[in-house]
This record gives structure tokens, C-alpha cells and sequence, in this order.
């Protein structure tokens, strides 16, 4: 939806400040969807291995599947089936708003006295210079945190300790790569606003490696 703001037509005529709205309801959309996630994944679970243990009337079966049974290595492979997307989605969705949304909040400090109706209105047009500009470096980032999110699938718990994977120097020296693109055109200017703005937002690499690396911990024990 924030995507696509700017190059709705007259969306910004028609519903000033639109397109800043646009940028800050994924947070919200974001947070209810995680609250409504903590219950629905459970109930999931308990589903799931509520089946291996229902009676469908033929005992000599309902033994054979109980004693077929294998709770822990059920759990485990839902976890692993969901670990890429659980880290992709999150990953790839902030490193596409956090920058725009770094940039508001400076926008808001630099305009200080301004009301909040008219920052909205001011910073519709910043989003829409940045997607112009360098808003192939969004598509950028998100394809890494795909990416990235593959690769620490892919490896081991041991070796995701030992010896992770490069995440945010890669990612923000991609970055700043692609906005030179259209940077050289404008003094080098989107390069460095990138590259200020990528050093604050890129360690999310390193965060959603930490937290993988918690959580697969925390199964094994």
C-alpha cells in the first residue's frame, strides 16, 4: 500500500497527507497482526497435535497412530517450515518503510512548529522524490532480506554462531551501489542520504540474525 501511494493519481490532491498516512499504517497493521499471531499460533499448534491423538472409533488405528506419534518432531518441522517466511516478510518490510519513516522523523524535528495536518500534506511530496528517485533501492533492500532470510535457513545453528553470514555491510554497501545509479545525476546527494540513512536501518540484518539464533536455542532446549 505504501508502495503504491505515490503513484496513485490524484491521491495526494484528493486526500491530502494520504501518502504519509499510507507509510505509518503498516505499523499498525503490523503490531495487531503480531497480537492476533501470539493466539492463532498457538491454536495452530494445538490443532495440529491434537490430531495425532483424536478417536475416530477404530482402536486397533487410534493405537497405531499413538503410538506413531512424535509430538516433538512434529512441532519441530512446523517451525522449520515457517523459519524463512517468519524472518523474510518482517525483514523485507522494514528495510523498505524504516528509512522513509527515519526521514519523518527528522522531518518532524526540522519542522518543528508545524501542525501535524500540514507535516503530512510537506512530507507526501518527500516520499514521492524519494520513490522517484531512488525507489529501486527499497526493491533493492527487500530483495537481500529475501535473500538473507534464505541463507539463514539454510544454515546450521552451530555455524550461524560461529561464523555468520555477511547481513547489513552487504546490504547497505548494495545499497548505496544502486543509488549511484541515479546519484550521479544529482551530485551524489541520494548516495548519501542512502548511505546515512542505510547505517541505521541495516543492522535489522544483524538483529534478525541474533533473534533466529535465540529462538532455534530456545527449541533446542
Amino acid at each position: 500500500m505504501t508502495a503504491a501511494a505515490p503513484y496513485l493519481p490524484g491521491l495526494g490532491d484528493l486526500l491530502p497527507g494520504a501518502v504519509t498516512a499510507a507509510l505509518l499504517a503498516p505499523g499498525a497493521v503490523a503490531a495487531c497482526a503480531y497480537l492476533a499471531g501470539l493466539h492463532l499460533a498457538d491454536v495452530r499448534l494445538r490443532r495440529a497435535l491434537s490430531l495425532e491423538v483424536e478417536r475416530s472409533g477404530n482402536v486397533h488405528a487410534d493405537r497405531a497412530r499413538l503410538e506413531a506419534a512424535a509430538p516433538e518432531a512434529r512441532v519441530r518441522s512446523m517451525v522449520d517450515a515457517e523459519e524463512r517466511r517468519s524472518v523474510a516478510l518482517p525483514l523485507a518490510g522494514f528495510v523498505v518503510l524504516a528509512p522513509l519513516l527515519l526521514h519523518l522523523v527528522v522531518y518532524r524535528l526540522l519542522g518543528w512548529s508545524l501542525a501535524w495536518s500540514e507535516l503530512f500534506v510537506g512530507f507526501d511530496w518527500w516520499i514521492r522524490i524519494s520513490v522517484a528517485i531512488v525507489g529501486h533501492v527499497h526493491a533493492v533492500a527487500a530483495y537481500l532480506a529475501f535473500g538473507y532470510a534464505r541463507t539463514l535457513h539454510q544454515t546450521s545453528t552451530r555455524d550461524l554462531a560461529d561464523d555468520p553470514p555477511p547481513g547489513a555491510l552487504r546490504a547497505l554497501g548494495y545499497a548505496v551501489l544502486a543509488s549511484a545509479i541515479p546519484g550521479l545525476a544529482f551530485f551524489l546527494l541520494p548516495t548519501l542520504v542512502v548511505a546515512l540513512t542505510g547505517a541505521f536501518v541495516m543492522p535489522a540484518f544483524a538483529f534478525a540474525r541474533d533473534r533466529l539464533l535465540e529462538e532455534r536455542r530456545q527449541l533446542g532446549a
